[in-house]
């Protein structure tokens, strides 16, 4: 809901999240779902393929 559909995430939502979450937990998550979508987003708009640049490479970048 928080990545899709925002309008969708209402009082429910929330209870029941806190069913098994503490608010700190919550956050987190929440934190790590905007972290990866973030990253998945800028992947997309640089149109990277899975394995194109790996993590001990300088991906193109001026030295």
């Amino acid at each position: 809901m928080l990545v899709w559909n925002p309008e969708g995430v209402d009082d429910e939502l929330w209870a029941r999240l806190r069913t098994h979450f503490s608010e700190e937990q919550i956050v987190e998550l929440g934190s790590f779902v905007c972290l990866t979508f973030g990253q998945q987003r800028v992947i997309k708009t640089w149109s990277v393929g899975h394995g194109e640049v790996l993590a001990d490479t300088k991906a193109g970048l001026a030295t």
